[in-house]
């Protein structure tokens, strides 16, 4: 599972959770269970417990696998506890061999795999050679879906970035990817993302320059305008801030969409808060999954606008179902389609 070294890092971890339980107010979980083993805190002391020897394996798996894998606590916490190495390490405990871990990898996949056979037939679209690189993410390629970055940059077929490997446990093919991915990066003189758990994923490798990495919409700052026989002139349009995407980016972003001419930006009611998805979890905890989501689409009722933009493709579908469940339907787009679509370089 982990090597001794491994081990080691995750004890120092542990040992630097305060206890302070300021990743309470954080955890998108605790604000529907209030339930304090469901937060960081309370994984942290479970798992401090289980390394003492006071608590048993079997103590310790119980409720762990409640956790929305939405980094919220690391991004909130004073100690800096990198709670994505330590949830790593809680995923691998709670599949300890290849066979579980590939089985929980596949339940996990599946909304991915849906989506790759209901597109089986249509053909690949190839990508325009150049120096600057598109890492294109897994459901962009699921789709087979021909972006306007395709036409732009060079897509060389980056491995997923390892996110679901990295939460189901699978460390060995997590570092598979890992590895493929930072030859890659360290070849390209900078990397495009559109969607902001891939850039998130990659730039926590450790091995690559991050200046290298941004996200597209920054190599176009300021050079777009909205089409005039758009359907969103002159309309009202906000961003849903997905749970992997730092608050600097968020800002950058902000500021990129109030500089579109012809749209009116209105920030979001709770902009941050999860939209409930979290990739397949709402497979696994429904019930929670469809709060979180309600929580949302008050929050988008209040705002009232016409589009709501996202960089994210598991958001994307989020938005989508807590408009349906609240009979609020409002039409959300990636922000890179929005782009593509709906506006044009000035």
């Amino acid at each position: 599972m982990f090597d001794e070294t491994q081990e080691k890092s995750i004890e120092k971890e542990l040992s630097k959770c305060s206890r302070c339980g300021l990743c309470l107010e954080n955890c998108p979980i605790y604000s529907i269970k209030k339930d304090e083993n469901n937060t960081s805190r309370g994984l942290i002391c479970k798992l401090s417990g289980y390394k003492k020897g006071i608590l048993t394996e079997k103590e310790v798996k119980k409720g762990l696998k409640i956790c929305l894998n939405c980094t919220k606590c690391k991004s909130g916490c004073p100690s800096l506890v990198d709670t994505t190495s330590v949830f790593a390490y809680k995923n691998a405990l709670l599949n300890p061999s290849l066979f579980s871990q590939r089985v929980f990898l596949i339940l996990k996949l599946l909304p991915l795999k849906l989506v790759y056979i209901l597109n089986f037939f249509k053909s690949k679209p190839k990508s325009k050679k150049s120096e600057i690189l598109y890492f294109k993410g897994c459901v962009a390629k699921a789709q087979h879906k021909k972006t306007y970055l395709d036409k732009l940059f060079f897509n060389p077929e980056f491995s997923c970035c390892g996110l679901p490997y990295l939460t189901s446990g699978d460390i060995k093919n997590y570092k598979k990817a890992k590895e493929k991915n930072i030859s890659l990066i360290n070849s390209a003189k900078l990397v495009v993302f559109d969607c902001a758990s891939c850039k998130k994923a990659v730039e926590e490798y450790g091995n690559t320059d991050k200046n290298k990495l941004l996200f597209f919409n920054d190599l176009i700052e300021n050079k777009i305008k909205i089409k005039d026989n758009s359907k969103y002139k002159n309309k009202t349009i906000t961003f849903h801030k997905p749970c992997h995407m730092d608050e600097n980016e968020f800002l950058k972003t902000e500021e990129f969409l109030k500089n579109i001419k012809g749209i009116n930006y209105k920030r979001l009611e709770n902009y941050s808060d999860c939209c409930g998805f979290g990739g397949s979890y709402f497979i696994f905890h429904p019930i929670i999954s469809t709060k979180i989501a309600l929580k949302k689409a008050k929050n988008i009722k209040i705002t009232n606008p016409d589009l709501i933009l996202t960089v994210c493709p598991s958001c994307t579908l989020g938005l989508r179902f807590n408009q349906l469940i609240s009979f609020n339907f409002k039409k959300t787009l990636e922000l890179r389609d929005f782009i593509d679509k709906e506006t044009e370089i000035k």
